[in-house]
């Protein structure tokens, strides 16, 4: 198989103190992803697959729109989003970008979250700015799965469960 040397691949990791049930639950729900994700104001549309989703996005004190796709979806497992559209202007730079959320055991009372993104360079040139770009995305990522985590772990459920167990 050949590779593509124009593929980037950007992936990030946490530990959630929570079961993946509640976890995916909180990704899975449209609004209840707006509530936690940092850079997202509000989503419109379902996560389930092949459904389409509107994303109103802030970054930095940008704000844009994001139109996505889901493409890959195993319940409590793994969802992953193909982004059609987006007005902050990344797509001029890439294509076939996608990004989402891997879930496996971490433990019997834990879950281990990836955060991932994948596109393809369009220009040559973009290699010289991969980088500060990768750093970008850690940065982004590692502040997604943060919110993630404070917000599972913090919730009435997740206390309730860790109150039962521990």
């Amino acid at each position: 198989m050949e590779v593509d040397v124009r593929r980037v691949e950007i992936k990030d990791e946490v530990v959630v103190n929570a079961s993946a049930t509640e976890v995916w639950e909180a990704i899975r729900d449209p609004h209840v992803h707006a509530e936690w994700h940092p850079f997202v104001d509000s989503i419109q549309g379902e996560h389930a697959p092949g459904a389409g989703r509107r994303c109103a996005v802030r970054l930095g004190r940008k704000a844009g729109e994001t139109k996505e796709h889901c493409t890959d979806f195993e319940e409590q497992r793994r969802i992953l989003w193909q982004i059609d559209e987006d007005s902050t202007g990344f797509l001029r730079l890439v294509s076939d970008w996608t990004a989402g959320f891997v879930l496996e055991p971490a433990g019997s009372s834990a879950t281990l979250v990836k955060a991932q993104s994948v596109f393809l360079r369009k220009n040559p040139l973009l290699v010289l700015m991969l980088p500060m770009i990768r750093r970008k995305f850690h940065k982004t990522q590692q502040a997604i799965l943060a919110g993630l985590k404070q917000f599972v772990e913090t919730r009435p459920a997740a206390r309730t469960v860790e109150l039962e167990t521990g």
